[in-house]
Parts: C-alpha cells; sequence; structure tokens
C-alpha cells in the first residue's frame, strides 16, 4: 500500500508544466497543436529566465532552431522570433510554420515564425 502511495504523488515534469501554463490569447496559429504546446513551453521558460526581451527572442529561436520536431522540413530558413509589447510586421514564411499570441500574465506578445528558405539560382 506504502508503494502506491508514493507512486501517485510523483508527477510527470512535463504532466506540471503543462498545468503551469500562464493562459494565452491567440491571435494567429498554423502551427500543429502539439508543436503549438512545446512552443509554449518554451516561451515562458525563456520569458522566467530572462528580462530583456532581446534575451527572451534569442533562447526561444536557439532553442527552435535545434529542436528536431520544429525541423522536420529539411533546406527550409530559420525560425524567427519578434517578441514585444507594439510592433507592426509584414511577414513571409513556411506554410504552417507561423505562430502569433499574447502571454499576457507577462504582458508581452510574440511572433515566431519559419522564414523562407534561400534558394540559388
Amino acid at each position: 500500500m506504502g508503494d502506491s502511495d508514493e507512486e501517485e504523488e510523483q508527477v510527470d515534469p512535463k504532466d506540471k508544466a503543462l498545468a503551469d501554463l500562464p493562459p494565452v490569447k491567440v491571435r494567429k496559429n498554423d502551427l500543429r497543436e502539439d508543436l503549438f504546446v512545446k512552443l509554449q513551453l518554451i516561451c515562458v521558460e525563456a520569458l522566467k529566465a530572462h528580462k530583456m526581451q532581446k534575451d527572451v527572442a534569442q533562447q526561444i529561436k536557439q532553442e527552435l532552431d535545434k529542436a528536431e520536431e520544429f525541423n522536420e522540413l529539411i533546406g527550409k530558413g530559420p525560425w524567427q522570433v519578434i517578441i514585444g509589447r507594439s510592433f507592426a510586421s509584414s511577414i513571409t514564411h513556411e506554410a504552417m510554420h507561423v505562430s502569433f499570441f499574447d502571454i499576457p500574465k507577462f504582458q508581452e506578445t510574440l511572433l515566431v515564425y519559419r522564414s523562407l528558405g534561400v534558394q540559388s539560382t
């Protein structure tokens, strides 16, 4: 009986992280649902770790560029991250590789997209 109580108390770190995710206001999301959840986890971790927006953006970009699940399309462009409270943009991105959302808890808006791959002529 003591063994089963210990097993129930153990919480998967991923489940705990998902439960602790702050609410987001999605403006546009073309990522698969599983990738969007992972992106939210990466963004919240970066926002907790850094105070400066440039550092947050850099950490998110580095994690997206090295994560295999975010780089399934070979030969495509790198990930781009824009974070701020007020900005305008006009972008061209890979199909199904853009997410634009607010995280009110941190008072930040994020635009994350995969740029088009460069084609040599």
